[in-house]
């Protein structure tokens, strides 16, 4: 009977211990390896350093894991990590692309070592070519594949050394894969599907310049407007080499400068005799004309002149300008028009001219005259080719293949608004879905006449505003 009771007592001792353990295993400060509460939470661990807070009255549980950090090593001791991912750093020697892979390909260099790495085209927006050049100091992370070639995940450049403008007689195949850059007037232009391809003089020889269509589709429409024959350009890209021709490629849109007027440039005649050697340096600048001298002139001219008439004449506009020597009508892309609000017809304009064709290459507004805002009523047949605004109220709006047409009804009357499909397609998406009957509307153009009806054509977007 005593051993029973003795025993029933060692029992009930026993209960009490392992419930005060319990009880101490739930107490704040004391160490835990994982935790549970009623909410299901689970920290688990790994072989990483993990700290794990938990919270009994809100029930909730923190877990923060430590990261090793990416090792930063020598180029030449890369061959130990193959497979990991690592920094270095070292100075640019040289950009290519490897067309086969669709990467690009830098060579970087330290103490004599070099590693190859290759990069999608979005990395290389640190390195613009006008300021970060050959000599650079640039540091590179991502995972190492070899003890020569490292796949880039981040470039950062930690020191720029900006290249200088070379003389395109200086520039050859043995720099192949460096970084240049050169200035000078468009001889000629070509487009190749998306990418575009240039031909460029700057008094001392010609180099072809070639523009990614990936690099075009990020030029602004400024830029772009400015890629024409006769206008200057700096350019700064990589040199390679195409069936035997060396080219300079841009490879980001901030290696494209395009100045909008022609460049003076110097021309170098060198002449060799047995005895000595004569350099002769000429000074060439764009010839000034009035109107009346382009009939008469060749090339590349400029001049200023007051802008009197606007006209389609497919593909081109036909812009009728004068001084006070004559009148003269030049052939123009839309894309080159001003703002038809802003700087309509009566505003002076500075033009760079191909005389031989009579084509505008670039115009640049001198003196502006804004189009007058004009009651629907007084846009009448006396102002064809004028450029005009008018406010109103959208009325019977068409859409017609890609164009536009719609009345603008005021007060006075109404007017047929035409909208073509060059206009229409860049549209900004909020305007395009604005744009409907019953809302008001601002609309700046030229004027015209189709079918017996007179129309405002706005040849550019920003001569469509939403008013209400």
């Amino acid at each position: 009977m005593r051993a029973k009771f003795a025993l029933a007592l060692l029992l009930i001792g026993l209960v009490v211990i392992s419930a005060g353990c319990i009880g101490g295993g739930s107490k704040e400060g004391t160490p835990t390896s994982s935790s549970t509460s009623s909410q299901a939470q689970t920290t688990s661990t790994s072989s990483a350093p993990t700290t794990t807070t938990t919270t009994t009255t809100s029930q909730q549980t923190t877990t923060t894991t430590s990261t090793p950090s990416v090792p930063r090593v020598p180029i030449g001791e890369i061959g130990n990590y193959v497979g990991k991912n690592v920094s270095v750093e070292g100075l640019l020697l040289g950009l290519s692309y490897d067309s086969a892979n669709h990467v690009y390909v830098i060579s970087i260099g330290e103490n004599g070592a070099k590693v190859n790495v290759t990069a999608k085209r979005e990395l290389l927006s640190v390195l613009n070519p006008l300021e970060v050049g050959v000599g650079s100091k640039i540091l590179v992370t991502g995972e190492v594949k070899s003890r020569e070639q490292l796949s880039a995940g981040e470039i950062e450049v930690v020191e720029k050394k900006a290249p200088t403008i070379s003389k395109i007689k200086d520039l050859s195949a043995g720099m192949l894969g460096k970084i240049v850059v050169i200035e000078g007037n468009i001889v000629s232009t070509k487009k190749i599907g998306s990418n575009l391809k240039l031909t460029v003089t700057d008094g001392t020889g010609e180099i072809a310049i070639f523009i990614p269509g990936s690099v075009v589709k990020e030029l602004s429409n400024e830029t772009l407007s400015g890629l024409k024959e006769g206008l200057g350009v700096k350019i700064g890209g990589y040199i390679d080499e195409y069936k035997g021709t060396l080219e300079v490629i841009p490879y980001v849109p901030e290696g494209i400068v395009a100045y909008g007027k022609p460049l003076e440039i110097e021309t170098t005649t060198t002449t060799t005799t047995t005895s000595q050697q004569t350099t002769t340096t000429t000074q060439t600048e764009v010839q000034w004309v009035t109107v009346s001298g382009l009939s008469s002139a060749s090339g590349t001219v400029q001049l200023n002149a007051t802008w009197v008439r606007l006209y389609y004449s497919k593909p081109n506009y036909l812009i009728e300008v004068s001084d006070d020597t004559g009148k003269a009508n030049l052939t123009a892309e839309r894309e080159l028009l001003p703002n038809p609000v802003k700087a309509g017809t009566g505003s002076v304009l500075h033009l760079v001219v191909d005389a031989s064709s009579m084509k505008v290459l670039n115009l640049t507004v001198v003196s502006p005259q804004p189009s007058p805002l004009l009651s629907t009523a007084n846009v009448t047949t006396e102002l064809l080719g004028k450029t005009v605004v008018v406010q109103g109220t959208v009325s019977d709006f068409k859409t017609l293949g890609a164009n536009l047409k719609f009345l603008v009804v005021d007060g006075s009357g109404n007017i047929t608004v035409f909208v073509p499909s060059s206009v229409a397609s860049k549209l900004p998406e909020d305007v395009k879905s604005k744009l409907q009957n019953g809302v008001t509307v601002e609309i700046g153009g030229y004027v015209t006449e189709y079918k017996g009806t007179i129309e405002i054509i706005p040849y550019s977007v920003e001569g469509i505003e939403i008013l209400t």
